[in-house]
């Protein structure tokens, strides 16, 4: 990451030279924090574009390329959309990219993520293609592909409810160490306390593709069935997760749950499956806002989302949630990980720190009941807490706003407490 960087600041200062032939990948995600700036886009693409013309087999400059020139026509699109369609076709890289390295891994991720598409093609035979462009990607993903590529892919594969693929695809990233294993551990935390068969509802793919390689690759809580809340616009996809729930699914309803404005057809499928699913029903504590595009879980339900550790859980009734969180902490839950870190800092890494972060936000509102009910389990969590904190605060991610003293998750502004028949 910080060579990544590095190199990009140096091109920008125009320190770097044609003549290195040193290439290095540019990850699409960063180019938005780092190159804001007009004039640095347009340095640096002149800088890989001569180089391209210099390299024409070399894939990672024609990546960079790539990035650089979508960085550029992403810029125009906040202001006026038409204008970065118009530089995308006048710059014309993909279509370089076609000419010089046809049939490569590099070619069909541009072509897809570029959205390419030829004169004469109709919205049909764009939209095929750009399957094809994806499918193809897939299968000739390298070695050296970052973590950001396959997340990509799993976005694809995920509606496509493609499992052969999906699992070859996930298996690589497992196996490559890219996907971080602290945010590994907290998926399957997750899991652990949900009861049998239950469904996990997630508002994007991040919040399930470590679920998916626990299930896929190794094999664990096959029996939780994921929902994706972002495929939610695919027919498809909703009846088959109506199907694998024990559902009913028919065109008259997908008449009366779908919408062409997703805020309203998202929200109408949400409170569908928590109405009318005979499954225990979870979804993260800490994704609660991001349903809906952002909205938030209906306000409807809201009330009837019940704190059980690292996931609410739906219910109709009133029960001891309390309870049900102290059995998670104290027999499901595996969280001696957490005393100590055994991966080296990397970019990977730190998003199992801030999952990490989640524990010490969720799990402390329980100090208080151990105090005065289990001393030893109090010392036990209290320990593990602390060095917890201690741990994250020497990793310098700044915990002195973070008190263990809070009584419950400070982002959840709704019924995270709720009930707790042992307390007094």
């Amino acid at each position: 990451m910080k060579k990544i960087l590095f190199v990009l600041l140096m091109l920008a200062a125009g320190c770097v030279s044609a003549d290195a032939q040193k290439t290095e990948k540019i990850e699409d995600q960063h180019l938005g924090l780092l190159l804001s700036k007009k004039d640095r886009l347009d340095s640096i693409y002149n800088y890989w574009n001569d180089f391209v013309a210099q390299h024409p087999k070399d894939e990672t400059a024609w990546r960079s390329l790539f990035e650089v020139e979508n960085a550029m026509v992403e810029r125009l699109h906040f202001t006026e959309w038409n204008k970065g369609e118009e530089l995308r076709k006048k710059l014309n890289v993909v279509g370089r990219m076609k000419q010089a390295i046809p049939d490569t891994y590099t070619f069909y991720y541009s072509a897809y993520e570029g959205a390419y598409r030829e004169e004469g093609w109709t919205s049909e035979e764009f939209f095929v293609h750009r399957d094809e462009y994806a499918g193809f990607a897939v299968d000739k993903i390298p070695d050296d592909a970052v973590a950001s590529d396959y997340d990509k892919w799993v976005r694809c594969l995920i509606p496509k409810q493609d499992t052969l693929r999906l699992t070859r695809l996930l298996t690589r990233y497992y196996e490559k160490g890219l996907y971080p294993s602290e945010k590994l551990q907290y998926h399957f935390n997750e899991l652990q306390g949900m009861e049998e068969g239950a469904v996990y509802l997630a508002p994007h793919e991040g919040d399930i593709t470590g679920k998916l390689i626990l299930q896929l690759v190794k094999g664990v809580h096959r029996d939780k069935i994921l929902y994706d809340e972002n495929c939610a616009v695919r027919k498809e996809y909703v009846r088959s997760v109506f199907k694998r729930i024990g559902m009913d699914f028919d065109d008259a309803l997908w008449e009366q749950l779908w919408s062409p404005y997703q805020d309203e057809s998202y929200p109408a499928i949400f409170r569908h499956i928590c109405t009318h699913s005979k499954r225990p029903l979870y979804v993260s504590a800490t994704s609660v806002e991001w349903f809906s595009l952002g909205e938030g879980i209906p306000k409807d339900l809201q009330p009837h989302f019940y704190n059980e550790g690292l996931t609410l859980r739906y219910s109709p009734k009133n029960y001891d949630n309390m309870t049900v969180k102290r059995r998670n902490i104290e027999t499901r839950y595996w969280l001696e990980y957490l005393r100590m870190s055994f991966q080296p800092e990397s970019k990977e890494n730190a998003e199992g720190d801030f999952c990490a972060m989640n524990y010490i936000i969720l799990l402390r509102d329980q100090l208080p009941y151990y105090k005065k009910h289990n001393p030893e389990r109090y010392t036990w969590l209290k320990e593990l807490l602390t060095r917890l904190y201690q741990r994250l605060d020497e990793q310098g991610y700044g915990m002195e706003n973070l008190s263990l003293e809070a009584k419950s998750p400070n982002y959840l502004e709704y019924e995270v407490t709720k009930l707790d028949l042992d307390q007094e």
